[in-house]
């Protein structure tokens, strides 16, 4: 149920959104409200990190321009992480040395996501 004009109406569409590496159980309800005649949209998901659910509703001007984005896969926190979710796992090491003769240790994975683990004089 979509509240909108004082009262909740009923969505015309649901669309179940397959799962990313945040967000799991995402549906998106689509309204034509039957009172103002203006297109809703409420987007619900569940975060993993925080174990609640979050609700987002865009502003009515942006409503139809959302949907499309979600569609294509452009917003933001709904694109997967490059790479590939199989390989995620291993890592491979990277040293770097500064001016001073400092050695950065870093592992990284097959995302492109580094982490320092050891500084060496």
């Amino acid at each position: 149920m979509i509240y909108c004009c004082g009262g909740y109406h009923s969505p015309l569409k649901t669309v179940f959104l397959s799962p990313t590496f945040e967000y799991r159980d995402r549906k998106l309800e689509i309204l034509l409200c039957p009172v103002c005649g203006v297109l809703v949209a409420v987007l619900t998901q569940f975060n993993i990190k925080t174990q609640k659910y979050e609700t987002y509703r865009p502003k009515r001007k942006k409503t139809a321009k959302f949907i499309q984005d979600l569609q294509e896969g452009k917003w933001r926190e709904f694109k997967l992480k490059f790479g590939t979710r199989e390989r995620a796992g291993f890592v491979y090491g990277v040293n770097k040395q500064n001016k001073s003769g400092k050695i950065f240790q870093y592992s990284v994975d097959f995302n492109g996501e580094k982490k320092l683990v050891k500084i060496i004089n």
